[in-house]
């Protein structure tokens, strides 16, 4: 059994800099689900528990639903960066982008989504309920459709896979 990582951890701790609150959130709920997959527990229980008391219930409900989707039909093991990385691996960039994206324009976000599942239309759908449900908390998803201004260097850290 390997120490948890996480413990009281919040999500202003994870990923680069200039994510938005509502990046950060799906992006250290993202590291929440891989890390209890590696633990040996119950993801749902630990979202349910952690993100439902930190963010609340419906983001986390949203959020497992998604991963449920995902973990459903994915094409390949995902690569997300340890607990507390401050870098951004490119299937946690697709993912959470693909999120925001989805209500303006689900074909992009299906296409970001191609190369992490099967059928990336049901993702879709389960991403754009997280995007309304962290809106309805006020922290909506911004829509990036370009690059960013200040491209993210890649940083070579663990993984957890």
């Amino acid at each position: 059994m390997r120490p948890d990582q996480f413990t009281r951890l919040d999500y202003n701790h994870c990923g680069p800099n200039g994510l938005s609150e509502g990046e950060r959130i799906v992006l250290w709920m993202l590291r929440q689900w891989v890390t209890a997959r590696v633990l040996g527990q119950e993801p749902g229980a630990r979202l349910s528990r952690e993100a439902g008391t930190l963010v609340s219930p419906r983001v986390a409900a949203a959020f497992i639903l998604m991963m449920t989707a995902i973990e459903g039909q994915v094409r390949r093991p995902l690569c997300v960066s340890a607990p507390c990385c401050k870098g951004y691996a490119e299937d946690e960039q697709r993912l959470v982008t693909a999120c925001g994206v989805c209500p303006a324009s689900p074909e992009m976000a299906g296409r970001l989504l191609e190369a992490l599942v099967v059928m990336p239309e049901s993702v879709t759908v389960s991403a754009r309920f997280l995007n309304m449900a962290l809106s309805h908390e006020g922290k909506a998803l911004p829509m990036r459709f370009d690059e960013p201004e200040t491209p993210v260097a890649p940083v070579k850290r663990p993984t957890l896979h």
